[in-house]
């Protein structure tokens, strides 16, 4: 008897499909930055599996993480990149932005950026230690050149010539913004640096650390060890933005009066002691940092007088390595020279 098997075999096709996931998204950079707009924009990287169904730009001026639930300016794009322009901003505000993209899953964001609106006449904005800033512009009531409104580093432009909150960073001569020039002010008369101090010599013009340097071993009294003029004596702009430099002997000397004994130029008004300085420029008493001695590294001065360093150096004299500032106390203003270790305050001018 012959048995009859009856073999069946089934299938069925596998759904190797993923769920759907919100889109990714990137922010594009922002440009075009004005007083009251700026364009941005952002790229649809991945949709998630799933239509876009509306894509843009939202922004806030509280929230550093903006949503739906703020403002919107949508757009059209369902794919790719898209640019998307910003108008009706408040002026010297900041502002938070960042690209989105939304399908049936939910939205997705790009990075968030700041957004700081200035007027280009009046505000600098520009890259310092790292951090973004925007700095005022004064124009000299003695030369109409542009200044910026405070010291680099400065929190704030001066309400006062011993303003603490004014005073910023204090650098040696021909260094660049590495750090050794941050200070901690606490009082009008009191501050500490932030970072520490070395007694070794640098051999270029970026020493690559952030400590202050000692230079009782330099003959010259110098942070450098070869005493060179290849720093803001050939390449002024220094830590200021782009378009600015430390000031020249020169434009130091156009800012105070030619009544002086000290050098000054100016024949009509012009500087003659801190409250003039102050009043004209928002010039602090920050004093300077001693760079060499038993004092190396204290301060001296500071709340009642106001040292400058300029980028001209001295030639006059062979062998001499020094650099000349702008100096003015409460009877006194004058523009001399100083030897390079010694940390000063920088206040930069339009080129």
């Amino acid at each position: 008897m012959l048995a009859l098997i009856s073999v069946v075999f089934f299938s069925c096709d596998k759904d190797d499909s993923e769920p759907p996931t919100v889109p990714s998204v990137t922010t594009a950079p922002l440009t075009n930055i004005t007083s009251s707009s700026a364009t941005t924009g952002g790229t649809i990287v991945d949709d998630g599996g799933a239509a876009i169904t509306q894509s843009g730009i939202v922004l806030s001026k509280t929230n550093a993480n903006p949503t739906l639930a703020d403002s919107v300016i949508a757009g059209t794009a369902t794919t790719g990149s898209f640019t998307t322009d910003i108008t009706g901003l408040e002026f010297n505000n900041t502002y938070y932005v960042r690209a989105f993209a939304t399908n049936s899953v939910g939205t997705g964001y790009g990075s968030a950026l700041a957004l700081n609106t200035v007027d280009d006449t009046s505000k600098v904005r520009f890259t310092y230690n790292g951090e973004e800033v925007v700095y005022g512009i004064i124009i000299s009531p003695t030369t109409g050149k542009k200044w910026l409104d405070r010291n680099l580093g400065a929190k704030r432009a001066a309400m006062a010539f011993d303003d603490y909150e004014a005073y910023g960073d204090l650098f040696q001569w021909g260094r660049p913004a590495d750090g050794h020039e941050l200070m901690n002010w606490t009082a009008s008369t009191t501050g500490t640096a932030i970072n520490g101090m070395t007694a070794v010599l640098a051999t270029s013009d970026n020493p690559d650390h952030n400590n202050f340097i000692d230079a009782n071993s330099s003959a010259a009294y110098d942070w450098r060890d070869d005493n060179n003029n290849n720093r803001w004596g050939t390449a002024p702009t220094g830590a200021c933005p782009a378009g600015w430099h430390v000031p020249t002997e020169n434009e130091w000397k156009s800012e105070v009066s030619a009544a002086l004994y000290s050098g000054g130029t100016a024949t009509s008004g012009g500087m003659i002691d801190r409250s003039t300085a102050y009043s004209m420029l928002k010039l602090t008493s920050s004093g300077f940092r001693r760079g060499y001695g038993t004092e190396v590294g204290q301060f001296t001065r500071t709340g009642t007088e106001g040292f400058y360093w300029s980028s001209t150096v001295r030639t006059a004299i062979p062998d001499y390595y020094d650099s000349f500032y702008a100096s003015f106390s409460s009877d006194f203003i004058g523009v001399d020279v100083f030897e390079r270790s010694l940390a000063m305050s920088i206040r930069c001018v339009k080129d």
